[in-house]
């Protein structure tokens, strides 16, 4: 997975296989996300859109810059998130996965809409050596280098100021970051940790636990377990999350500020289609010429 920005071959369509009608379709990109509005803005960015649910996934088709797109709503979870993972990348054979979304915030310095690229991703209450007995032999996940590159240049010509992920504050110094005060205004953006849990935890001793562990930025519900499937298939993948709440307030509290739900997923979408915007730039991905 760690391929290296030129590393990712020069792409064009692959047949994708999509619907229970068999329809066809060039697909080279594939994005991901759990709820419908973290998916809506990716979708509106689309060409000549097509729809479908399959196996309980929802999915849209189109093409974005003239490159086929398939862009699917798999719902929260671990279970759901690699299930709808296997099911894109065995139908359309995508060159690339991006997660889209939000999380839960543990790093201060970053609030409501700042991003997390989820250079690592590690689950929580798993029992990991065990599973990385199994392909793909891995106890934890590697985000590829050249998509967290694109990522970054998206977030750099967005305005987005990159600060300390809590990884890079022990390493630097051995400091503890958990208490770092976010100073100044204006976007922000860690390369981090995302951990993944099948809970939304926010009893204080778990989220310490999570931060001690594995240094991670965001908590999150999906996104190692598609990280793990597409390591499995040797699909190259990047984790983009926008923080949307701090991590310990309850569930039912993110009623009382929905839209900071949608500027957050909003946030996350921006950043993905900058990064494919990045990757055509680069020539990793094939843009359609511009009509002249």
């Amino acid at each position: 997975m760690d391929a290296g920005y030129n590393a990712l071959p020069h792409v064009g369509g692959l047949v994708c296989t999509a619907g229970h009608d068999r329809r066809m379709s060039n697909i080279t990109i594939a994005i991901q996300c759990a709820l419908p509005k973290e998916a809506a803005p990716i979708i509106a960015a689309l060409e000549g859109v097509r729809r479908h649910d399959e196996f309980g996934v929802e999915v849209a088709e189109g093409t974005y810059r003239g490159v086929g797109t398939v862009v699917c709503i798999g719902g929260m979870g671990t279970v759901s998130a690699g299930a709808a993972t296997q099911l894109i990348i065995a139908r359309c054979e995508p060159k690339l996965l991006i997660f889209s979304g939000i999380a839960g915030g543990l790093n201060p310095r970053l609030g409501v809409g700042d991003i997390v690229v989820g250079a690592e991703l590690h689950y929580l209450e798993t029992n990991t050596p065990i599973i990385a007995e199994c392909a793909p032999y891995l106890e934890w996940f590697r985000s590829d280098e050249g998509l967290v590159v694109a990522a970054e240049r998206a977030l750099d010509r967005g305005g987005y100021r990159q600060v300390p992920s809590l990884r890079q504050d022990m390493d630097d110094d051995g400091a503890d970051g958990r208490h770092a005060p976010r100073l100044g205004a204006g976007p922000r953006y860690v390369r981090g940790v995302v951990a993944t849990s099948d809970q939304f935890n926010t009893d204080a001793d778990v989220l310490r636990h999570i931060v001690e562990s594995v240094h991670a930025d965001c908590e999150e519900m999906e996104g190692a377990a598609a990280a793990h499937v597409s390591a499995k298939c040797g699909v190259p993948f990047l984790a983009i999350r926008s923080i949307s709440n701090r991590c310990g307030e309850s569930y039912e509290s993110l009623d009382g500020h929905e839209h900071d739900l949608v500027n957050a997923a909003d946030a996350a979408a921006t950043v993905t289609l900058g990064t494919l915007d990045a990757l055509m730039e680069n020539g990793t991905l094939a843009a359609a010429p511009t009509a002249a």
